[in-house]
């Protein structure tokens, strides 16, 4: 398998520009010389693989499927098709016909859903050449416009068509090793006709002649054939490898199986004549089985009992067989068979170990595709029941239960609920979004959750969870976005963009405005035309069996937004105008995803209602590198076209988002949506949404700095920042350069020192006129993360922004002082959103309080209040909050998703002492003057908390994962620990601590649970719950701690989310003053 680069190797290394020139034609394949003059570029990269899901372990899937000769039968009888319904086969001069007969007339609609198989529908004029009118009337059905129809009646054919949609869904096969094995045949070249056995007939009749076949089977031949040997469903043309065995065609470089042959049931699992030839081999093949956790799985169908011995082989089978026994290799029954399989493990001798532990057993899982009219029918059922039985753990105990199928609806989702049964985990990147329950009415939970790929576009999904009136929650999720976007036409979408070359700015993204934005993609009409048809889920390339591909992104490192009515407790006039004119707003969920759209989904049902992509992702080829790779050398540069399903998975809208109601100089009250760009730039842009069926563009500024090959910093008369302003109608795209007398240091698009927008802004309004209102709304942000690009030194500065135009009010900086990655943190008092004081951290340690009190922005300051020792300093870990009137602040040392400047520091900091690698969990009194980490009592040394403060130690090799949240005199927060054994995997500790004290929450005053083979990536609390985003791993046994409970219930992981009530210390918390904290109406800060 592929070996990943760490985080930071890879955006430092495949950090390529993914920028076409604006001005120049793209070309597939094409060589463009740079000119002078062009637009700046808009770099992108591609992502690497979260680190603990490049870690896991893939489970192991064996398909074995049944090819004996009944599977020309009908499905509800033992009636012969003499045929599978697949295309005829040309041999030199020879034509093979294996189209049997059609029998059943039920299903002949070729719109009806999986009636056909969608390369086995029509057939094509030629293949009916030479075959009479008579005999095409007489065997195939013919479709309401008189095309005549593959036949699609037999059980192969049914088995193909389900295997070809099963094996095309990736939500169902992604993520697996997956082998393909079937009863044994032989192989012809050239085909030959069968001496034996059940024949394909042409014409298809007990008379008819025998067709020659390139795979022969006989009822002499006890044994499997391994037809693909496991290969990850994720790596390119894996898929393709077992779909070429059931796609319909066969020719000298695409083998089709075909049904004939026995049914050696019992020793094709284990127990073969030749002992190399069946499951229990395959699985002890070199490369199979890959350390001691993976899962192994196989899958058996089959449409009748083992025609090799009979079914009951233990009434006579010593009369086949007297010199065997029960100690022998060969297993007497199929029961015995997966029995024997199972317990491989702990019997054989040369069964895998790694770590000094042996791999884990093979389980069965079993498909019946039986005629339920046969006579023997309930003797074969139980039979198959007692596989599955057993093939779950070992025991006939229940547990395990067979699948049975006579059509194709039944058959599908029999492979469906395996296939969902092995597929234990997703990857979620983020924490969820928790809507409480309000006066009575429902609330909800949003998972994110994502599912990463090799060299394709990472497929996204976006739960919602119901949360009854007393805050229970559902078991099953209500719905899937992504789901919901899959059932509809990528041309039915509603997706817009901006346009900034003239005319309305409001711009559909559909193939019939290629032409407008063509020159803003950097492509010419027909490649955008192809790439918008692909961007908005079109198969354009090949990448499914259907005419549509995956249409969502991944949700990475974006946060969620739900905005419906508002809800502020602004008692200003005009806001309780505004919350009346609202009240009954629709309900939308606002997401970004790395597709590069930010996603609208209705609340109540998961469908999209529209998207939206912003201008610096569409602009100068950011977009477009999903679909191409560009290489630069001198002046020249080289746009090659991604072929077929390969496509770079980018960053493209990956950072955080941020809502409020904000007042603008217009005297009204607006919804405002800013959206930053995260990984993918320096960039962020803001949307008014205040009416959800109508959202318009207010503005979006980039900071043009890196050269197209991303790992270095253009010269400063080359650097430009780029903005984008709608007036009215109309938007315009301004770009200045760096030069000082273009951007001086008091420009209001003094953006220069803007790096990777990684830090989370904070929305309020300062004490400064806005035309004719007296205030004006803003966002407070650091400039972001230099992610260690080769800048010369750091560049660090605070930016208090307009948030109706974008323009700055002021830059603050401090000498010394470093990039900015933390959230701005800011202490609200009463039910404004006025802004007096905040709160940022840089990556030297030392935090730094901003003071917005003066009407005179030029009279703003900020100072540094707090020094942590020999630290890297807080990177997105930053809180506050008042506590018995005084103000605190809770921060967390490191840089667990390397976002800071100074290599030699790696994640932590370096203790001053033993010079080993610390990080720490900081709560400061700053009201009574705690100033620096050794006025705070160190509780890891046995210290105890005094009035300013304490600190503890976070060990190294753990790592934090999610920001301090503060709730009821306690803080939240949840560490990593990695374990260098795939199968271990890691663990993940939940904290809860005393936020005044220091102390442990849990159970005896425990300061954390743990959970291993789980890391939790993000925590929300609400009406005592916690919700936490989580990474399960299904090579890791994962135990739930006693003390996570929901009720009197242990809590469980379902989809990414854990829920569980707070501590029982935490719900009985009172404090004699009011925490001071206000929760915003719709914002929810970042959790990486």
């Amino acid at each position: 398998m592929k070996k990943f680069l760490s985080n930071i190797n890879v955006i430092k290394r495949v950090f390529v520009v993914a920028a076409a020139l604006a001005v120049i034609a793209l070309v597939p394949l094409g060589i463009l010389p740079q000119a002078a003059g062009e637009a700046p570029v808009l770099p992108s990269c591609n992502k690497p693989l979260p680190e603990g899901y490049a870690q896991s372990v893939q489970p192991n899937v064996l398909l074995l499927l049944d090819t004996s000769g009944s599977m020309m039968y009908l499905s509800g009888s033992d009636t012969s098709t003499y045929g599978d319904g697949s295309k005829p086969y040309k041999y030199g001069d020879k034509i093979y016909r294996y189209f049997g007969r059609d029998r059943e007339s039920s299903n002949n609609n070729p719109d009806g859903p999986y009636n056909y198989h969608p390369n086995l529908v029509y057939i094509d004029d030629a293949d009916l050449t030479g075959i009479s009118q008579g005999y095409r009337d007489a065997y195939f059905a013919k479709s309401d416009d008189n095309r005549y129809l593959y036949p699609n009646d037999s059980r192969m054919y049914k088995l193909k068509l389900v295997l070809w949609e099963i094996l095309n869904d990736p939500g169902l096969v992604s993520g697996l090793r997956m082998g393909l094995a079937t009863y044994y045949q032989k192989e012809n070249d050239p085909p030959k006709v069968p001496d034996i056995g059940i024949h394909y007939q042409w014409p298809p009749t007990s008379s008819g002649s025998a067709q020659a076949l390139s795979w022969e089977g006989s009822s002499s031949w006890d044994r499997a054939l391994l037809r693909r040997f496991f290969r990850s469903t994720d790596e390119p043309g894996s898929i393709e490898e077992i779909t070429k065995w059931v796609d319909g065609i066969e020719t000298s470089g695409n083998s089709e199986l075909r049904a004939h042959g026995a049914t050696p049931l019992a020793e094709s699992i284990y127990g073969a004549d030749d002992e190399k030839s069946d499951a229990r081999y395959f699985f002890l093949m070199d490369g199979a089985i890959n350390a001691w956790c993976q899962q192994n799985w196989l899958i058996v169908l089959t449409d009748g009992a083992d025609t090799e011995a009979g079914d009951n082989k233990s009434d006579f089978y010593y009369k086949l067989y007297p010199k065997r026994s029960l100690d022998d290799h060969h297993a007497q029954d199929p029961v015995e068979a997966v029995q024997r399989l199972y317990n491989a493990n702990t019997t054989e001798s040369d069964w895998p170990s790694f770590y000094g532990n042996k791999a884990q057993p093979v389980k069965t899982m079993v498909i019946g595709l039986i005629n339920p009219n046969a006579s023997d029918v309930s003797k074969l059922k139980i039979t198959l029941k007692r596989m599955a039985d057993i093939g779950y753990d070992g025991k006939e105990d229940g547990k395990g239960d067979a699948y049975f199928a006579s059509n194709v609806d039944e058959l599908m989702q029999a492979f469906k609920d395996i296939f969902k049964q092995i597929q234990s985990f997703k990857s979620t990147g983020n924490a969820p979004l928790v809507s409480p329950p309000i006066e009575g009415q429902e609330g909800g939970v949003y998972v994110p959750n994502f599912v990463p790929r090799i060299e394709r576009q990472w497929y996204g999904h976006l739960y919602k969870y119901k949360l009854d009136a007393n805050g229970a929650m559902s078991e099953s999720p209500e719905w899937d976005a992504a789901s919901k976007l899959d059932a509809i036409s990528y041309s039915a979408r509603k997706v817009f963009t901006v346009n900034w070359k003239g005319g309305n700015w409001k711009l559909d993204f559909k193939e019939s405005n290629a032409s407008t934005l063509a020159p803003m993609l950097g492509l010419t009409q027909d490649q955008a035309s192809k790439f918008i048809k692909w961007a908005l889920g079109s198969d354009e390339w090949d990448e499914a069996t259907t005419d549509e591909r995956y249409k969502l992104g991944d949700i990475y490192h974006s946060s969620l937004v739900e905005i419906g009515p508002p809800r502020g407790n602004n008692s200003h006039k005009l806001y309780m105008q505004f919350k009346e004119a609202n009240a009954n707003r629709k309900k939308l969920v606002y997401v970004q995803a790395n597709d590069g759209m930010l996603h609208a989904f209705k609340a109540d049902t998961g469908e999209e209602e529209w998207a939206f992509i912003p201008p610096n992702v569409l602009a100068e080829g950011r977009m477009t590198g999903m679909k191409q790779d560009i290489t630069v050398s001198g002046n020249t540069t080289t746009v090659t076209w991604l072929n077929k399903a390969k496509s770079n998975p980018r960053y493209l809208l990956d950072g955080t988002m941020t809502a409020e109601d904000v007042l603008l100089s217009d005297g009204k009250y607006h919804t405002v949506l800013l959206g930053l760009l995260g990984y993918a730039g320096p960039g962020l842009y803001a949307l008014d949404v205040t009416d959800p069926d109508n959202p318009e563009f207010m503005w979006a500024v980039e900071n043009a700095i890196y050269k197209r090959t991303g790992n270095e910093l253009l010269q400063e008369k080359d650097a430009f920042v780029c903005y984008w302003e709608r007036k009215g109608n109309t938007v315009t795209r301004t770009d200045k350069s760096h030069d000082k007398k273009v951007i001086p240091d008091d420009s209001d698009m003094d953006y220069k020192d803007l790096r990777f927008t990684q830090s989370t802004p904070a929305i309020g309004y300062v004490s400064v006129p806005n035309g004719t209102q007296p205030n004006t709304w803003v966002a407070i942000m650091g400039n972001g993360s230099q992610m260690r690009i080769e800048d010369n030194f750091s560049v660090a500065s605070v930016y208090v922004i307009n948030i109706e135009n974008g323009k700055l009010l002021r830059v603050l900086k401090v000498p010394g002082m470093k990039q900015i990655i933390t959230p701005t943190a800011i202490l609200w008092t009463g039910s404004t959103r006025l802004v007096k004081y905040f709160y940022v951290g840089d990556d030297n340690g030392i935090i730094y309080e901003g003071n917005l009190t003066n009407s005179q922005p030029s009279e703003w300051k900020m100072k540094d209040v707090f020094s942590i020792k020999s630290s890297v300093g807080p990177s997105y870990i930053l809180d506050c909050a008042y506590i018995d009137r005084n103000k605190w602040l809770f921060i967390i040392t490191g840089d667990y998703e390397t976002l800071m400047k100074d290599n030699s520091m790696n994640y932590n900091s370096m203790n001053d002492n033993s010079g080993e690698k610390v990080d720490y969990m900081i709560a400061a009194n700053i009201s009574k003057k705690a100033s620096k980490q050794s006025d705070l009592g160190n509780l890891t040394k046995g210290e105890v908390a005094n009035e300013k403060g304490w600190y503890m130690e976070i060990p190294e090799n753990e790592n934090t994962t999610t920001p301090p949240i503060y709730y009821n005199g306690h803080i939240f927060f949840s560490t990593y620990i990695k374990s260098q054994d795939p199968c271990s995997v890691g663990m993940s500790r939940i904290y809860v601590l005393n936020a005044t004290t220091g102390k442990g929450a849990w159970t005896s005053g425990a300061k954390y649970v743990e959970l291993a083979g789980v890391k939790v990536s993000g925590i929300v609390i609400s009406e005592g719950k916690v919700y936490a985003g989580v990474t399960k791993y299904p090579q890791a046994q994962t135990t739930i701690p006693g003390d996570l409970k929901v009720g009197e219930k242990a809590a469980v992981i379902r989809n990414g989310l854990l829920a569980f009530d707070v501590p029982p210390e935490v719900a009985n918390w009172n404090s004699a003053y009011p925490s001071g904290v206000m929760v915003p109406s719709y914002w929810r800060r970042w959790i990486p």
